[in-house]
């Protein structure tokens, strides 16, 4: 049973250590990994940071509780993979980060690492253009190549493989690691070292899941995001889910004038840039959301950002099954490889076209649990979702791994503070705004 807690921030530190401290019994982990989201530096104060990022005062709370329960530990990593134009020492910045990581190289008995886990970094040049970054970055333990082979969630749609993409990586590195009977991910090998992995979400909805939080999170264990199908390209009558049928021959104008000009030339993006600024205004397409209240009639929902994406589900079950039972050598096997808790930031929340434009929402909720699928559609309902229109909850019945998932919703059970309910009997709903095209489809 999950745990959700209100009025969370007040008394983080100790509903941290207590909860920790109820789920380990018996424990004795030796390499410990914590997962925040630190997706991405705050770029526009429409979309602040405390509603991108893990709260930095839950990643300390964790570290502390870690380094008191488990005193034989031999590491504790706090670790992401942010996508590959995030600044990380910015984010550490923006994110009050500097001070807590000093502070733990000087108490945690060298101990405590925290680490920018992407195998390549780079930086935003003019705004569309990517250049290789020297910021420090990757896994000191290198990766490795998990080949999940059949057992993948996505082999029942790997026929599809060459239509297997994610915006803004090399598509042919995606389809060529994604075929029929082999599925390839590349995992930071201090995850797999873990003995004890601890997931820190941030509760935010999002364009292509329509709810990024326990499962989703787990996207940032693979250290190069090309290895990860987000959807198949093109819309559904053409056998993708990229984008809807309706206006798809502008969304592949767009799409091939993006991937053929505007990102190999910068004179190709100046000349072409002006005419998609005159479609948009001419069609009243668009791009951002900053307010609640705003309700754009038409906006550009592609890159499988709607609620018809059936592809990026089965990438999150796989990265989940890979954290279950991918063992130290990256082999699955048959039995749990290491000790999962979950502790969600809920304390200010993101709604609206997240999980990059989030809009803040002081929720101060915190969740814990040891289900993902427990915590991620208890926490849908309470945002007036429908987790059963949630395809990443919904195909539950589908997971491959141990054990997490095996609940009917109408029968799942929450501890709320010191109530235990049913989220569906709860009148409690947060009306999140959904993203853009999951909305009036996914709400209750």
């Amino acid at each position: 049973m999950i745990s959700c807690f209100t009025k969370a921030s007040s008394r983080l530190n100790r509903l941290v250590l207590e909860q920790l401290r109820a789920c380990s019994k018996g424990w004795l982990p030796r390499r410990i990994v914590i997962k925040p989201n630190w997706v991405l530096h705050e770029t526009d104060p429409a979309f602040p940071i405390k509603a991108l990022v893990t709260d930095t005062r839950l990643i300390e709370a964790t570290v502390e509780a870690c380094l008191e329960l488990f005193p034989s530990a031999e590491s504790i990593l706090v670790g992401d993979c942010p996508l590959q134009y995030a600044d990380w020492p910015l984010m550490c910045r923006q994110a009050g980060l500097e001070p807590v990581m000093e502070r733990f190289s000087r108490t945690g008995e060298g101990k405590v690492a925290f680490r920018d886990l992407r195998k390549e970094v780079f930086r935003q040049n003019q705004g569309t253009f990517l250049s290789e970054s020297r910021d420090p970055h990757g896994d000191p333990k290198g990766y490795r190549e998990v080949e999940l082979g059949n057992r993948s969630h996505l082999e029942p749609i790997s026929h599809q493989s060459k239509r297997f993409a994610v915006n803004d990586y090399s598509a042919a590195v995606t389809s060529s690691n994604h075929r029929p009977g082999s599925h390839k991910y590349f995992v930071s090998q201090s995850v797999l070292h873990a003995d004890l992995f601890i997931n820190l979400p941030k509760w935010k909805s999002h364009q292509k899941s329509g709810i990024t939080c326990a499962l989703k999170n787990l996207v940032g264990i693979n250290g190069d995001k090309a290895y990860l199908p987000h959807f198949r390209k093109g819309a559904p009558k053409w056998g993708g889910d990229e984008y809807r049928d309706e206006n798809r021959w502008l969304y592949f104008a767009q799409t091939q004038l993006r991937e053929r000009f505007q990102k190999r030339s910068q004179l190709a993006y100046k000349v072409l840039k002006p005419g998609w600024e005159l479609i948009k205004r001419v069609r009243g397409i668009e791009t951002r959301i900053e307010n609640r209240e705003a309700a754009p009639k038409s906006f550009y929902i592609a890159g499988g950002a709607w609620h018809g994406n059936e592809t990026i589900w089965r990438m999150i079950y796989d990265l989940n099954l890979i954290i279950q039972c991918a063992d130290a050598d990256g082999n699955l096997q048959s039995t749990p490889q290491r000790h999962y808790f979950c502790i969600v930031d809920g304390m200010i929340s993101g709604e609206g076209n997240g999980p990059l434009q989030p809009l803040a929402r002081e929720t101060d909720w915190l969740v814990c649990g040891s289900d993902p699928f427990e915590i991620d559609a208890a926490l849908s309902w309470f945002m007036g979702f429908n987790p059963e229109k949630l395809p990443v909850i919904a195909r539950r019945d589908q997971f491959g791994g141990l054990g997490w998932g095996d609940f009917e919703f109408d029968q799942l059970q929450t501890r709320l503070d010191d109530q235990v309910i049913k989220p569906v009997e709860s009148p409690i709903n947060f009306q999140f705004r959904p993203p853009p095209g999951w909305r009036n489809y996914v709400e209750r």
